[in-house]
């Protein structure tokens, strides 16, 4: 569960980052690294409604329902959660965490509160705009953002490709922060994508390309198209079978033994 859940919340940025488009986008991206193969996705957008898919499984969020599900593709299962649901996982998860803390040597719990940031005090953080360039056609205005005075993120903003209408873009983002509570901010630490300051630059249109300065890695959207979006997008596959978050845990690809 721990896993899987930790998936989950890694997708967030992206999710601020991409923003649905009235009347449905597919995005296609690619994620680059130093050491590691690069990892694409393709995500769904329409009306509320976000379908992420990766070669690790698909990820939907629907606002208009309230629901989360998860893929995983080696044996076709998925979970599926509410809101509540989802947020009450979250907070197990945070609270598995909070007595693992309390178990470790000093060192150790040094080390990884550093990691979270807990105990510091939050950065100041700083939007400068920097340019404009057009990627695929769409006229982008570029942001840096700064916690104190390290540059943290530079961000592509289309300017032309706006997320989508107000009512469905606040029911989204209700539907991420009640199903998502931030456990590292709960844990006292410092979440950037979190900041007033984050939300309203990647509010201001589709972020086609960001470039990562924490862990050194570029995300690039590499095809963008407006268009009318099955519903089905948003439903797990025909054949799929639904399991628990427990058992989905344990998908594992047929190379790699599960985890018990």
């Amino acid at each position: 569960m721990k896993r899987t859940i930790g998936t989950l919340c890694i997708l967030l940025p992206f999710l601020w980052w991409a923003h649905p488009a009235l009347g449905g986008w597919i995005m296609k991206s690619e994620t680059t690294r130093p050491g590691t193969a690069p990892l694409t996705s393709t995500s769904y957008y329409k009306e509320g409604r976000l379908a992420t898919v990766t070669p690790y499984g698909t990820t939907i969020i629907d606002a208009q329902k309230g629901i989360v599900i998860q893929t995983t593709p080696w044996h076709k299962v998925y979970a599926k959660a509410t809101v509540e649901e989802m947020a009450q996982k979250v907070k197990e998860v945070e609270k598995r965490m909070k007595a693992m803390l309390d178990k470790m040597p000093p060192e150790q719990q040094a080390k990884v509160k550093e990691k979270l940031g807990i105990g510091k005090p939050k950065p100041k953080i700083t939007v400068k705009k920097v340019g404009e360039e057009t990627l695929l056609g769409h006229p982008c205005e570029i942001y840096e953002i700064y916690q104190n005075k390290t540059k943290t993120v530079k961000l592509w903003i289309a300017k032309d490709a706006q997320a989508f209408s107000p009512e469905n873009t606040k029911k989204f983002e209700e539907t991420v922060k009640r199903a998502f509570p931030s456990i590292q901010e709960d844990l006292g630490g410092f979440r950037l994508e979190n900041t007033p300051e984050f939300k309203n630059v990647t509010h201001k249109g589709l972020v086609l390309k960001i470039i990562d300065y924490r862990n050194n890695s570029t995300t690039r959207t590499v095809e963008l198209k407006k268009v009318s979006v099955p519903l089905e997008r948003f439903s797990p596959p025909p054949g799929y079978k639904e399991v628990s978050w427990e058992e989905l845990r344990l998908q594992k690809p047929p190379s790699q033994p599960s985890i018990r």
